[in-house]
């Protein structure tokens, strides 16, 4: 009894249990196979994996190769153009240098003069005996005075030529740009005259003038006139008053003068805006129309009345379809009387205006008028 208990209770249950375990373990791993520790799928998917890595290493490895050949590139054109900047400042160096050079030599053919100037006049006021002495000096410096003075009309010895010019009647040179000019060794008409560009820039830096100053107010050409004659123009004064009178009795003629009144007014009376407006309408229609009426200008102008003040409704659009036939239907049909062909006649009017941006309300109405035949309507 214990024995068939225990075989029905325990023994059997734990055998079917196991039976069916197995059954279960053969239906969930019967389609896989293993390979070792994986899976045949695992393998495959790893594989697959694998392989799209090697892809986008391939591809990445392209695009670096792309890259470098870029920056390469790149530098190959930063290093051309470092070397066309180089050439650049090379040459603004050497125009610089230039400019720099021409003001020394400048400076020094000034500077040369002016001790030459001094030391003559030194010899001047000494003895006879110390005056050997003082033109021995500069005669080792001879030489050099004749290489570097190339255009000696530029600088004096001082006022060596008589009383020098009264640069002062030149335009645009007060006392001064004179005393600046005389103290750089300019004191005649010639001097200035003979100036080239390079000398004007020159003069320009050493006055402290306005660049272009020089150019405006034609000191060359001015100079060149008065060294020609010979002679400054005198300014023109006007006569004074005579003693114990404000004004003077008598005009610089002799004859007595007459009490200032009121000068006649030659301008013409200010319009108001109404007629302004008016006279800008009627030389419009003129364009057109040379012999237009000034009346029948003046009618269509009240016919449009309240139209013409504002600016979208004082113009005539002929790109607006719904803009034509409102004139169509409105103006040329009741006002003009028309019953056929008014839309041709619309647009013919906008034919002959096609040149004028803006088409005036005024204008198209008299034209349309005159091509209907109706201007007695505003006559």
């Amino acid at each position: 009894m214990n024995l068939s208990y225990i075989i029905c209770y325990l023994i059997l249950p734990l055998l079917v249990a196991g039976l069916l375990g197995l059954f279960l373990g053969w239906l969930l791993f019967r389609g896989k196979k293993q390979d070792g520790d994986l899976s045949i799928e695992g393998e495959g998917a790893l594989k697959a994996e694998a392989d799209q890595l090697r892809a986008e290493n391939q591809s990445l490895r392209g695009r670096i190769a792309t890259s470098e050949t870029d920056v390469s590139d790149l530098k190959s054109k930063l290093a051309l153009a470092g070397a066309a900047a180089a050439a650049g400042g090379a040459v603004a160096a050497s125009a610089s240098n230039d400019d720099e050079s021409y003001a020394l030599e400048w400076r020094n053919r000034y500077l040369a003069a002016r001790v030459k100037y001094l030391e003559g006049r030194l010899g001047d006021s000494a003895e006879p005996k110390k005056k050997a002495p003082a033109k021995k000096a500069p005669a080792k410096k001879k030489p050099a005075l004749k290489a570097t003075a190339k255009p000696k009309v530029l600088y004096t010895d001082g006022p060596t030529e008589g009383t020098p010019d009264d640069l002062k009647v030149i335009k645009g040179i007060g006392p001064k740009f004179e005393k600046d000019l005389n103290s750089k060794g300019i004191y005649y008409y010639r001097q200035i005259a003979a100036w080239k560009a390079a000398d004007v820039k020159m003069v320009e830096g050493v006055i402290d003038s306005i660049p272009g100053r020089i150019k405006r107010d034609e000191w060359v050409k001015q100079a060149k006139g008065f060294a020609t004659k010979g002679v400054a123009p005198k300014a023109k004064r006007k006569p004074g008053p005579k003693p114990g009178t404000k004004r003077g009795a008598l005009t610089a003629t002799g004859a007595p003068r007459k009490k200032p009144g009121p000068k006649p007014s030659s301008a013409k009376p200010k319009m108001s805006a109404a007629e302004a407006a008016f006279e800008k309408y009627y030389t419009n229609v003129k364009k057109y129309d040379p012999k237009a009426k000034r009346k029948s200008v003046e009618n269509i102008v009240k016919y449009c009345g309240i139209a013409l003040k504002s600016r979208d409704s004082s113009l005539v659009a002929c790109s607006d379809e719904a803009e034509l036939k409102r004139v169509a239907d409105g103006f040329v049909t009741k006002k003009l009387g028309k019953t056929t062909g008014q839309m041709e006649l619309v647009k013919d009017v906008c034919q002959e205006m096609k040149s004028d941006r803006f088409k005036s309300r005024v204008t198209f109405y008299y034209l349309a008028a005159k091509k209907a035949r109706k201007m007695s309507i505003f006559a």
